[in-house]
């Protein structure tokens, strides 16, 4: 099985801090998921932006490689000025990005593309219902011999 950590809360609707160090991000706690998977973490939504996909509040949003994904029209991770924010890509483009969510309440997102990176593209999610067991890592006993 492979290990995906899962490193914060998501929002939809406002920027977000996110420690993406890889030291950090070792000791967050991880779940457990089928070894072919691409994701690199993990992010808990904290908010209802992506439900008319599906993804509701409580949910986990399994974050993979952009490059390996194609992100038009999925949720993607965007980092400016050091914060993110999980929106969907409904147009991007050398100029300008636009981002969306499923929910009318919070509107769609313009931002320069010169001021954008896309960190990472939701290949996947798990839902809150499903028994989710989170490992920690500071809790796992260690046998000496």
């Amino acid at each position: 099985m492979k290990r995906v950590h899962i490193v914060g809360s998501a929002y939809s609707e406002e920027f977000f801090d996110l420690p993406l160090e890889d030291e950090e991000i070792s000791l967050k706690p991880y779940l457990e998921v089928a070894p072919y998977h691409v994701a690199r973490f993990g992010l808990q939504m904290d908010d209802d932006g992506l439900s008319g996909i599906g993804i509701e509040k409580g949910d986990i949003l399994l974050i993979s490689d952009f490059s390996a994904e194609p992100i038009f029209g999925k949720p993607v991770l965007v980092r400016q000025e050091g914060k993110f924010i999980v929106r969907i890509a409904a147009d991007v483009n050398p100029i300008e990005s636009i981002f969306t969510t499923t929910d009318d309440t919070y509107p769609a997102m313009t931002l320069p593309s010169e001021n954008i990176r896309i960190v990472g593209v939701v290949s996947g999610s798990i839902k809150a219902t499903d028994d989710v067991k989170l490992i920690d890592p500071y809790e796992l006993e260690f046998e000496y011999e």
